[in-house]
């Protein structure tokens, strides 16, 4: 009889359960496409500017109503993942609003709620917020004795160039700007611990060095590269050349300072985000500092650079090292040489390694030689240069694809090809003069196209005497070929005084 009941009431429950699903009805709910929003390009926009965007909404059920949806506009840097870091931006269907984000790169999002279902519609993009001075070359003229910085502003979204002469002025910049121009530099001075002013755009005269704000190129007395110094600091202290490390160890930034004392000062983040006023330029066994010549080769870690009193290189064993020592017997060094220039390859091709070259004079016979070396290992290139004009050359440069040497005299560029020990003519500007000549260093090039082809470019600055002193410069970027062929021009602008230095505010 029990077994009789259980069937019966388990007859009753499916019976039930077979009426209750025929009581449920179905409806389609109001799907929403998002149409006429980027997602693959994003967009770009100016710091405080009004920044417009009027995405189109399709609805499965013809729901076109504002008062239909509910809307929310977020941001939150492209670098971060986490939804937590969301900050409203807008509630409106369309975006129309005045952008006061600091200049950088965002992800921003839309998102549609259903009023009626609840559901949510959304969708996201990049959003790059930009000024008029957000990335490009920065020029500094000489201009009858006085320094301008000129710029040839980067659009990313077109890669073209909008040229800024008197930048400083055109941003309202305070910044002082007396004195000889002698350098622009930029790089990444602080690695960890991140804060808003960590991209160094240092600007030097003979009479001061300032950096500027990295976005606004805005100054602040506190700017001046005294307060990047630690120590009994005297005014007016300031760099006559800077060198750094190129080279984005994720950890680290060195850079090296050669002062208008004669003395060589390191910076370093391993050092507590500063100059130590210690000069470097001392023997580890003691004595006053000897007088060095401006140019150093570092890797971040160890540092070549040259005693001008002397006439030999010096070794320093690390940047928190406040001496140097002669380098080893052993990696073969040439002495008794004045050093004309020096610079390393901090961006060799793959399966080569990050050399240095020096070109070195003899005081006595005036013969010029090319000195080639890894650093901590022993030279593998010493011979004189015997290519033409070089005993009137007072530029020069190395090519980091195939290690040509270009060097200039008065109008005229050569390329010198160690192996050969021959010089090939390159450029002849005729009665213009080369002010400027370099492969250009750009701070943690690699994943940027664009960086690494400028980079292997030879960038040559030039000017006519006889034209007027703020507008008589031109500034041309020249692609190298390979087997000695004749270089072919790409890039040009004019419009430029007397080039003395050139680097980029790159964008990582």
């Amino acid at each position: 009889m029990r077994k009789i009941i259980s069937w019966c009431c388990i007859l009753i429950i499916f019976s039930s359960c077979y009426k209750d699903l025929g009581n449920y009805h179905y409806h389609d709910i109001n799907n929403v496409t998002i149409a006429n929003f980027d997602t693959v390009n994003g967009y770009s926009t100016l710091f405080n500017d009004t920044f417009r965007l009027s995405p189109t909404l399709v609805s499965s059920q013809n729901k076109n109503n504002d008062s239909d949806y509910t809307y929310s506009w977020t941001w939150r840097p492209s670098n971060v993942l986490s939804a937590a870091a969301d900050s409203l931006l807008s509630t409106s269907r369309n975006l129309n609003k005045l952008i006061t984000l600091a200049p950088g790169s965002y992800t921003l999002m839309y998102k549609v709620t259903d009023k009626t279902t609840g559901v949510q519609f959304h969708i996201k993009t990049l959003l790059v917020v930009s000024t008029a001075v957000y990335e490009g070359f920065l020029v500094l003229n000489d201009i009858s004795g006085k320094a301008r910085l000129d710029m040839l502003s980067f659009n990313k979204s077109n890669s073209t160039f909008t040229q800024y002469t008197d930048v400083l002025q055109k941003q309202g910049s305070t910044v002082p700007m007396d004195g000889q121009p002698l350098q622009v530099f930029c790089m990444v001075y602080i690695r960890a611990g991140l804060v808003p002013q960590n991209y160094g755009i240092f600007l030097s005269t003979s009479n001061n060095t300032n950096r500027v704000n990295q976005e606004t190129f805005a100054w602040d007395p506190t700017y001046n590269i005294r307060y990047l110094m630690v120590g009994n600091v005297p005014q007016g202290v300031s760099a006559q050349h800077l060198t750094g490390s190129y080279i984005n160890t994720n950890s680290s930034t060195t850079i090296y300072m050669y002062a208008n004392d004669g003395n060589m000062y390191c910076y370093s983040t391993n050092a507590g985000y500063a100059f130590r006023y210690t000069p470097v330029n001392v023997y580890s066994t003691g004595g006053t500092p000897f007088r060095t010549a401006p140019w150093v080769a570092t890797d971040g870690s160890s540092a070549v650079f040259y005693d001008a009193d002397n006439r030999n290189f010096v070794v320093s064993s690390g940047v928190g090292v406040a001496y140097v020592q002669k380098p080893a017997p052993a990696l073969n060094y040439p002495t008794g040489y004045d050093l004309l220039w020096m610079d390393c390859n901090y961006y060799p091709e793959a399966g080569q390694v990050k050399r240095t070259f020096a070109v070195l004079k003899d005081p006595v016979t005036s013969k010029i030689y090319l000195l080639r070396f890894t650093l901590g290992s022993a030279q593998d290139y010493f011979q004189e240069i015997t290519g033409t004009d070089i005993s009137t050359a007072n530029l020069f440069t190395v090519s980091p694809d195939y290690g040509y040497l270009f060097y200039s005299s008065g109008g005229k560029v050569y390329e010198y090809d160690l192996a050969l020990k021959q010089s090939f003519l390159m450029v002849d500007k005729g009665s213009a003069q080369i002010s400027y000549l370099s492969f250009l260093h750009i701070y943690d090039r690699y994943g940027n196209a664009n960086y690494v082809n400028w980079s292997k470019q030879l960038a040559v600055g030039s000017y006519d005497p006889a034209g007027p002193v703020n507008a008589n410069g031109t500034l041309e970027q020249y692609t190298i070929q390979p087997v000695n062929g004749q270089i072919t021009l790409g890039n040009q602008w004019t419009g430029f005084g007397k080039i003395v230095s050139l680097a980029y505010r790159a964008r990582f």
